[in-house]
């Protein structure tokens, strides 16, 4: 089973939304590529001590384009950094100008380093951080055009056109919070009982209730996953199965409803009987905070729904959407996460993926295992 999480470029890089698809995404699947901003502050924990000043601060002055005092203290930062290179023997006054500025800057981006580090366990996202280690991880970032285009980045339309030079793409499952579910997207909602679903119609199927993992340790998240494993191996196999039908082929509805619902079961019970959690039995962790929701959308659901966050551009929107008209057509398979375990209930005004929906509101122990 493969999934793809795919945040914004801007707005809240750092919210527990973010962090909930992807530790849920962990537990559950085989291959989990990540895509966005939060993957630059992930990785970066672990880079941020190896790296210059200047290394430093040019990462910081990324975050911080709309602060005008903080740009115009870097750009002046940048300026001497360059004079400094190009110079074989700083006067002395210059020197200590430049040596005492050099010491404002590293104050400053070794806490905001803090405060990431903080934010970043505060809402969850400590939860699979050593877990890259394992492999489950690929982490990419978007460009807009194909000169940009190196290393670990995507063009933009190359991935929501499905023809990125990612591991199968054609077999991912999309992971979207809650806000995905938008009248402005969904006009007329989606069928939400399987036994009313029909093939192209979207539907988004209530198959899971789980506890809050953004409360859990990178430890026990690792201890999970291998826990749960051996009992969920047919749901991803048949949930793998379901997604390449959904991109190449019609049935997949059927084969849901037919295969995967009938493994769900199996997840359900292997997540609620697992030891990592069973031994917090006594604290609000284990409790079934959330739902999750399998289904089919159509490519220009998922299309709209980042265009509206300009990810997306208007021109690139037209030509997906024209291409699209050109084809077949396909579905795109998709997990949704609601913060309310009762119902999935469609959202009136424009909200998306985590930016608006309210914290997953952690319970924090005071001790890691």
């Amino acid at each position: 089973m493969r999934c793809i999480s795919l945040d914004f470029p801007e707005g809240d890089l750092i919210n527990p939304a973010y962090a909930y698809k992807i530790n849920v995404g962990y537990i559950l699947s085989d291959y989990l590529d990540i895509i966005g901003s939060t993957v630059l502050l992930l990785l970066l924990e672990r880079k941020f001590k190896k790296m210059s000043l200047r290394d430093k601060a040019d990462t910081v002055a990324k975050f911080q384009t709309k602060e005008p005092e903080a740009m115009k203290m870097f750009d002046e930062f940048f300026a001497q950094q360059k004079q400094k290179n190009n110079m074989k023997h700083l006067p002395n006054n210059l020197f200590l100008i430049i040596k005492k500025n050099e010491l404002v800057i590293e104050k400053i981006v070794n806490n905001w380093m803090t405060r990431v580090q903080t934010m970043l366990r505060d809402d969850g996202f400590f939860s699979f951080y050593n877990c890259f280690d394992k492999g489950i991880f690929e982490n990419h970032y978007l460009v807009d055009t194909k000169e940009q285009v190196k290393g670990s980045s995507l063009l933009v339309e190359d991935l929501f056109s499905n023809t990125a030079p990612i591991d199968m793409v054609d077999k991912t499952i999309w992971l979207l919070a809650e806000g995905f579910y938008n009248e402005t997207i969904f006009e007329d909602g989606a069928v939400m009982d399987i036994d009313l679903a029909e093939e192209g119609k979207p539907y988004l199927i209530k198959c899971l209730d789980l506890p809050n993992l953004n409360t859990l340790t990178s430890h026990e998240m690792g201890n999970l996953k291998d826990q749960i494993h051996e009992h969920i191996t047919v749901f991803k196999s048949e949930t793998e199965v379901w997604a390449t039908k959904c991109y190449t082929e019609k049935g997949g509805m059927h084969y849901f409803r037919e295969n995967v619902m009938p493994t769900m079961q199996l997840v359900q019970f292997a997540v609620e009987n697992d030891s990592v959690l069973k031994q917090w039995d006594n604290l609000d962790i284990v409790k079934k905070t959330s739902s999750v929701y399998f289904g089919e959308v159509t490519p220009p659901m998922i299309w709209k729904y980042y265009k509206n966050d300009l990810m997306i551009k208007t021109w690139l929107y037209e030509k997906l959407m024209a291409d699209y008209i050109l084809t077949e057509g396909y579905t795109i398979p998709v997990m949704v996460f609601a913060y309310n375990k009762d119902v999935l209930k469609l959202v009136v005004e424009p909200v998306y993926d985590g930016a608006t929906i309210a914290a997953v509101h952690s319970v924090k122990k005071h001790f890691e295992v």
